[in-house]
């Protein structure tokens, strides 16, 4: 009878400890053995110090092979509920702009609508083709960096008019206002970038920060130059991570699990594309959060590659 795959956690730790501990007995009942008989005559010893060096060094191979093995199918099984649950996201977020566009279409072919339902509906449809867009944009992003995708193009990048496009597309998405983002950004501060991955990783730190914010958001974006580098933050008051859950946000295919998080669409993917692209250009991403329902900062280092705006100077006293 074929054996289904395993699916508990528990039994490969199991496994592996158990095996473990019976190697180390056998491991300490050898040692003992051939020490007891090193006295034996001159041959004997000779040999059983031989044993003495090969016996445990085999069973320390065996031991480590055994941690390993045990290390790699924990996190194959957590790999494919991750992948399961991505499946399952990958599902519901195709399937809902595409309902919304099919009834859209079905409410267009009645003849009674008037020229401003059809604009809205036409408008609806719009929308869920960018949402469609976007999402589909993240899972080739996502495919290119793990094969090794080439850098893109660097150009000069106005920092301050690309956060403002990127926010009016996010605004239109997710129907917020204008006052529900804010652009802090330094007009004129310019940089050589890849401004494509630039704008995609605007888009879904901002995308996150409505997505995990209760309404009415407060989301700010800034940006600072120095020496030679340009940290931009985007910060929310919404529910925040968890401390536990920080370091792991960024991992392909992870989510919060918590109810609130739960409760909003979501891959896992987004942050991970983020983390994946900052460093292909170079910088640093970090999340800074309180913990729950405090808010989150996501703050991302690139180099400047440009004079971009003067950098604020201390102010100096009178001279010695």
């Amino acid at each position: 009878m074929a054996m289904g795959p395993i699916r508990s956690i528990s039994t490969p730790i199991t496994l592996t400890v158990v095996g473990v501990l019976l190697n180390i007995a056998l491991l300490v009942g050898w040692t003992v053995i051939i020490v007891q008989n090193l006295g034996s005559s001159d041959q004997l010893a000779v040999t059983n110090r031989w044993l003495l060096v090969a016996g445990p060094a085999s069973f320390a191979t065996i031991i480590v092979l055994l941690v390993i093995f045990g290390i790699r199918l924990v996190r194959d099984i957590l790999d494919g509920r991750r992948q399961t649950r991505f499946i399952d996201s990958v599902t519901h977020e195709l399937r809902s702009p595409l309902a919304s566009l099919r009834l859209c279409l079905q409410t267009l072919q009645r003849r009674q609508l008037t020229e401003a339902q059809r604009a809205e509906l036409n408008q609806m449809m719009l929308d869920d083709v960018d949402r469609l867009s976007a999402f589909i944009d993240d899972i080739l992003e996502a495919s290119r960096i793990e094969h090794g995708g080439e850098a893109g193009v660097q150009r000069e990048v106005d920092l301050h008019a690309l956060v403002e496009a990127t926010a009016v597309r996010v605004r239109s998405r997710h129907k917020v206002t204008d006052g529900e983002i804010h652009n802090m950004v330094p007009p004129g501060l310019r940089m050589v970038t890849d401004e494509t991955a630039l704008e995609l990783v605007l888009r879904n730190l901002l995308d996150n920060a409505v997505k995990y914010s209760d309404p009415p958001c407060q989301i700010s974006v800034r940006a600072m130059v120095h020496r030679g580098k340009v940290r931009v933050s985007v910060e929310d008051r919404g529910i925040g991570i968890p401390r536990a859950h920080i370091k792991r946000i960024f991992d392909r295919f992870y989510r919060v699990p918590s109810v609130s998080t739960r409760k909003r669409q979501g891959t896992g993917l987004g942050l991970y594309v983020v983390s994946s692209l900052v460093r292909s250009m170079g910088g640093r991403l970090a999340a800074i959060s309180p913990g729950k329902d405090q808010g989150t900062t996501m703050t991302f280092t690139l180099p400047l590659g440009h004079r971009g705006v003067p950098e604020p100077r201390p102010s100096q006293g009178p001279s010695a």
